[in-house]
């Protein structure tokens, strides 16, 4: 039997278990290599796929410890990981086998049949099947349709151009199983020949496209050549493409194309040069139907976050001129990447999973799929209109100079805002000359470098823990920053020393503070969850049946109890429910309730409710189960609201909950439910 192959980051997570003495936190592991916790949890599901098929214990994840993996099974790994990797055979994840059959069937030129396909991905009849019916139920949303003939194999029907668009983006997204040769239906010499061509197209233009757009339209080139299909863009203008200089290069390195294909490739290199589809190559979409793209969005978003956008006007003018030349990108697979998109899903991990739930209204309305890469760029608007609690103004005046677009500027602006609450930020700008700037600001916070007689700290675009720790190093914020720290650390322990004493404890501290200033280190925030937020006293079953203002009040009443929410708050949900109707369901019968965060709440905190008898909110809408949600900001709770939406997302989870009969049975139901989807 063949070795499994081991990938690079896989051998990477093992090598930094290798090091460790002792367990190591999944927020450590993720930090240690550089990625998202989400990733995390993918690259040990990876590895625990090779550990199980090589007949090795897998890796467990103890909770509040972590992983750790004893010498022992060191050193048997160790020796599987020595073997030549020639020797190995790849094994591919169940979503990177849906994904590669989607590639597989439209790449090749041969009828794709059972047999084919288990010979390549190495895999039993009986999971080829299966995963051909999460094929089908991944194509359905995008009107495509999984098709078999006796003679013609499997096929995918529907627009050509919707069966690009999702090549593209699945073939971008596993470009590195081609690069190690784990996909072996595709003709490498062709692919790379081809990109020699469009990289010569890339330097005659003097441009520098986002690394991996260029290799997959390679990949998506003998697809043009055969052109079975006729590609059609509503409103495109054809003439005006080909006056372009992408045309004119694509006729001469492509001859053998046809008029059509011709186009179709020079549209994508000039939507893959800019942030935009040159509006002049296509006639104006509708402003009213992008005015309610973007209002529809907004609200989808206030509704899944629990949040209120208090500047929404000024959001919807935002999304309005991104989606404006975003869509034809959506619609037509022209994916021009974004450099930003790895930060924003390891900085920001539960804005960007809320952001792809509302994202599946985008994606329903021009029915095709959006990469995780625009869906980054859509987070960062959402996230840079939410709103800062607290901190007052104590007026250092800070300028954020950025030159990646102005949601970036934005959200750069906000991260900054929160990180230091005592300044005040007197503007974004891109990166333009600044001209007495010493007029409005004492510090500039820039992502390039620049010159200017203001001090100023280079930063990445998303900011990073480094440059966290750099910015509240800095000379101007340092002294402010340890004096915030100082009186909190006096408020916390004054009580126990005798009030004569005030004075040298805070000369102390200050003493203390400013002699470690330079080696301070940035504490890992506390990560509030739904498992650590919930607790037997914030869980209820109840048996009796009830109106459903009366379960509104039954659900909120222990956070009432606990001094979380004020009586008012839960007023303001059955208001909300009166006028707006039950519109803060989840599911069928799950409602999530929630108010503003002024209408009452004086801490985050959380509880569930189980009804055995579903209470009737209308005459379509019954809920056997209540989340209640005190939110105290836009942001804290984020994380706590991915829970829930993943627990509540999973088929099986009302029914473990109604099973139970008393509340500890439900946490631990709970915590089973929500470990199993992080698994």
């Amino acid at each position: 039997m063949p070795l499994l192959y081991m990938s690079a980051r896989s051998k990477r997570l093992l090598n930094v278990l290798f090091m460790q003495a002792d367990y190591i936190s999944l927020n450590s592991l993720a930090k240690a290599l550089d990625v998202s916790r989400r990733t995390v949890y993918y690259d040990i599901s990876k590895v625990n796929i090779w550990l199980e098929q090589a007949g090795l214990p897998i890796l467990e994840i103890v909770k509040e410890k972590g992983l750790f993996i004893p010498q022992r099974e060191r050193e048997k790994i160790q020796s599987y990981l020595d073997v030549d990797n020639e020797e190995q055979v790849y094994v591919f994840s169940p979503q990177e086998r849906c994904k590669g059959i989607i590639c597989y069937i439209v790449y090749s030129d041969e009828p794709i049949y059972l047999e084919q396909l288990t010979e390549c991905f190495e895999v039993s009849r009986n999971t080829i099947f299966k995963d051909l019916k999460i094929v089908t139920e991944q194509l359905y949303p995008y009107e495509l349709k999984l098709d078999y003939q006796p003679r013609a194999g499997y096929r995918i029907m529907g627009d050509p151009v919707r069966i690009r668009a999702l090549f593209m983006l699945y073939f971008s997204e596993m470009t590195s199983l081609f690069q190690s040769k784990a996909f072996r239906f595709f003709q490498p010499d062709k692919i790379r020949n081809d990109y020699g061509k469009l990289k010569e197209i890339e330097q005659t233009l003097e441009l520098s496209y986002v690394e991996g757009v260029l290799f997959s339209l390679a990949a998506l080139l003998p697809v043009l050549y055969r052109h079975r299909h006729p590609v059609l863009f509503p409103g495109l203008k054809a003439s005006e493409i080909q006056k372009t200089q992408e045309y004119e290069l694509v006729c001469q390195y492509f001859p053998d194309l046809i008029l059509e294909e011709q186009r179709y490739l020079a549209l994508h290199l000039l939507g893959s040069r800019v942030n935009t589809v040159p509006s002049q190559f296509f006639a104006n979409p509708s402003k009213e139907y992008i005015h309610d793209l973007a209002r529809e969005l907004i609200t989808e978003f206030e509704k899944t976050a629990c949040v209120i956008f208090e500047e929404r006007e000024e959001l919807e003018r935002a999304l309005f001129v991104h989606l404006s030349t975003s869509l034809y990108r959506y619609q037509y697979g022209v994916q021009i990447g974004n450099l930003l998109g790895n930060d924003v899903i390891k900085e920001y991990p539960d804005l960007f999973s809320i952001t792809r739930i509302v994202a599946k209204k985008l994606e329903n309305s021009i029915g095709t799929p959006i990469p995780d890469s625009e869906i980054a760029y859509l987070s960062l608007h959402f996230g840079s209109f939410l709103k800062i609690s607290g901190g007052d103004s104590q007026k250092l005046r800070i300028l954020i100079v950025c030159a990646s677009g102005i949601s970036t500027g934005n959200m750069l602006k906000r991260e900054v805002q929160k990180l230091l609450p005592f300044a005040e930020i007197a503007g974004v700008r891109g990166a333009v000359q600044l001209m007495n700037v010493q007029e409005i600001c004492d510090l500039i916070i820039t992502t390039v470098k620049i010159n200017s007689v203001v001090p100023s700290i280079v930063v990445h675009p998303i900011l990073t823990e480094f440059d966290r720790k750099i910015i509240l190093n800095h000379k101007l914020i340092a002294p402010k920053e340890m004096e915030i720290r100082r009186d909190q650390i006096f408020q916390v322990i004054k009580k126990y020393v005798n009030p004569k004493d005030y004075e040298e404890l805070l000369n102390d501290l200050t003493a203390y503070l400013q002699g470690g200033i330079q080696e301070f280190e940035i504490e890992d925030k506390l990560e509030l969850s739904l498992c650590k937020l919930l607790d037997k006293y914030r869980v209820q079953i109840i048996t009796e049946k009830c109106f459903w203002q009366q379960s509104i009040r039954i659900a909120g009443q222990c956070l009432v109890d606990s001094n979380s929410i004020e009586p008012r708050y839960l007023d303001s949900i059955i208001f909300q429910l009166q006028y707006y109707g039950p519109y803060m369901f989840l599911t069928d019968q799950v409602i999530l309730a929630h108010a503003k965060p002024e209408d009452g709440v004086n801490a985050l905190d959380i509880s569930l409710t189980v009804f055995q008898e579903p209470v009737v909110f209308s005459e379509q809408r019954r809920a056997s189960l209540i989340v209640m949600l005190a939110a105290e900001d836009q942001e804290k709770h984020l994380k706590i609201l991915q829970d829930i939406l993943t627990l509540v997302s999973q088929p099986d989870t009302l029914e473990a909950l109604l099973a139970c009969t008393c509340p500890e049975e439900v946490l631990t139901a709970v915590h089973k439910l929500v470990k199993k989807a992080e698994d």
